[in-house]
């Protein structure tokens, strides 16, 4: 497809379907983060935080990129806190980690959908929306998480990284279906040249029949 020229798109595609694959293992496998949730979770932001990386620097022209910049810095930072601070009192090192990695995710998409707004792009909108689902999730977890350690934390971690893949996989595909032009103005952050030159062009169409008007 022409909509993946880009790359960019296909890497967050690719982030959100591994934070979904992560989950999954996680969830079917929740003994794995019991014994150390903090440094598995460690461990998991900073693969998001390669992946992202690999992407920003393969499509590093695209404006778009700087999003998977942001993020992955967000998941390095949360990566080495965790990493820190995972002898620490563990429900308070779990809660505080992915309370951040919440608040900058919902700060960078925040960034994002106000860039969106200001260029009357109607899918601002439509993020906003998947914006309010995220913090939802991260509200359930991070009060989960501040609990004692038990099992479940595994299962929550787990949770919270399906469920927020999910959200942000369909959040992606919908803006593809719902509105391609607009998605793809998104994606290049500028209108095309081409488009440019055909509004100049019925800009200077209506001057001249204004003009037309005028003489008779």
């Amino acid at each position: 497809m022409e909509l993946f020229k880009n790359k960019s798109e296909v890497y967050e595609l690719i982030i959100y379907l591994l934070m979904i694959v992560i989950g999954g293992i996680t969830l079917l496998f929740p003994k794995i983060g019991v014994a150390k949730p903090a440094f598995y979770s460690s461990i998991i932001f900073f693969v998001l935080a390669f992946v992202s990386l690999l992407g920003y620097f393969y499509t590093k022209d695209n404006r778009k990129t700087y999003e998977l910049l942001f993020f992955s810095l967000i998941s390095s930072f949360t990566g080495a806190y965790l990493l820190a601070f995972h002898y620490a009192t563990l429900p308070y090192a779990l809660g505080t980690g992915y309370l951040s990695f919440s608040l900058l995710t919902i700060v960078n998409r925040l960034y994002h959908i106000s860039k969106l707004e200001k260029e009357n792009n109607s899918l601002w909108l439509l993020r906003m929306i998947s914006l309010i689902l995220v913090i939802f999730i991260s509200i359930l977890t991070i009060q989960n998480l501040y609990r004692e350690v038990s099992e479940m934390q595994s299962m929550i971690i787990g949770y919270y990284f399906i469920t927020y893949g999910f959200i942000s996989f369909f959040e992606f595909l919908l803006l593809i279906m719902l509105n391609p032009r607009n998605f793809e103005k998104m994606l290049q952050g500028e209108f095309s040249k081409e488009e440019k030159l055909k509004r100049i062009s019925n800009n200077d169409s209506d001057i001249e029949k204004i003009n037309r008007i005028v003489k008779k």
